[in-house]
């Protein structure tokens, strides 16, 4: 795992996902999903620069699904480019947070729909919480 300052905690000395299948796809998940711009705090910044590692972890998850050929992946990838290209983060970043989360929650439809193709373990970002300085986001508004 690589420090980003976004993340929203510190990276574990061990990667918890090494015996996972597709562990960067779950790891940029999971930076994504304990992040910052996820937080009721966020700045525009942050919100911005997480606009575009969403860009880059759905890219990257579609080039995976591309290659499996994995139909109900292929459509949640789809959905999650249809929720991402209605966030526009210059002009409305706090609008935008609606969006980017839709798209996450697909990206990570699409990754479990990978990880069912290959009877794997479903991934769960609350498996790997112990893992990291975090609490789970929208848990700390409740």
């Amino acid at each position: 795992m690589e420090e980003d300052t976004d993340a929203g905690f510190k990276i574990p000395s061990q990667c918890p996902y090494l015996n996972a299948l597709y562990p960067e796809l779950c790891s940029l998940h999971d930076k994504l999903y304990f992040g910052k711009w996820r937080k009721m705090e966020a700045n525009p910044n942050e919100i911005k620069r997480a606009y575009a590692k969403l860009d880059q972890l759905l890219s990257q998850v579609k080039e995976i699904v591309r290659e499996e050929n994995i139909l109900q992946a292929r459509q949640d990838v789809q959905k999650a480019w249809d929720a991402l290209a209605m966030a526009n983060p210059d002009d409305e970043p706090y609008v935008s947070v609606q969006h980017m989360d839709q798209a996450l929650s697909y990206i990570h439809h699409a990754i479990n729909d990978l990880l069912q193709e290959k009877q794997a373990k479903l991934h769960s970002p609350a498996d790997y919480e112990m893992h990291y300085d975090v609490v789970l986001p929208f848990k700390e508004d409740l």
